[in-house]
């Protein structure tokens, strides 16, 4: 009876094996509205659904997540949207991920790409990523951009093709 006893202690001991450490979100929260402000005016507004902070202050956006970008005014001028997200602490910085799309009301223009980042100490935004860039006058395809965080301006890295409407050329 000693014996049995004994294998079937050790047993017990040989199924609960080394502690496994959690990997998952220390917090789940819904219906993100946040504001990024500078010196008490709104600049930045985020929405998303789902945020999940993890244990190394990571934070994933498993759903939709917009940016809407405003001038000293309060009116907002562009706005940024993807399928989902990421901020990543480390680096102080959000990567976009799916169906990314940027449009500047003001200029009427959009970009596309399947992949952003957005760094708000830098206040630009970039990508490696093939885009496609949209304007009243044409579109422009390429790979690569950086661009300040409201749009405003950018750069198109190794561009592949662009159509351009030209009004009143010279005789």
């Amino acid at each position: 009876m000693l014996v049995s006893m004994l294998i079937l202690g050790s047993c017990e001991e040989e199924k609960q094996g080394k502690p496994t450490i959690y990997q998952g979100p220390q917090q789940e929260t819904y219906n993100i509205q946040m504001v990024y402000s500078d010196s008490g005016r709104k600049v930045i507004r985020m929405v998303t659904p789902v945020q999940l902070d993890m244990l190394n202050g990571d934070r994933i956006f498993t759903k939709e997540i917009k940016l809407f970008f405003y001038d000293k005014a309060g009116t907002e001028h562009t706005w940024l949207r993807a399928d989902s997200g990421r901020y990543i602490r480390m680096q102080n910085v959000y990567r976009m991920i799916g169906n990314v799309r940027i449009e500047n009301r003001v200029k009427q223009e959009t970009l596309e790409t399947d992949e952003l980042f957005w760094s708000p100490d830098q206040k630009r935004i970039y990508t490696d990523r093939p885009v496609t860039s949209r304007t009243p006058t044409g579109v422009t395809h390429g790979t690569g951009l950086v661009a300040t965080q409201d749009f405003k301006q950018y750069g198109l890295g190794k561009v592949r093709n662009s159509q351009m409407q030209v009004n009143d050329l010279p005789e």
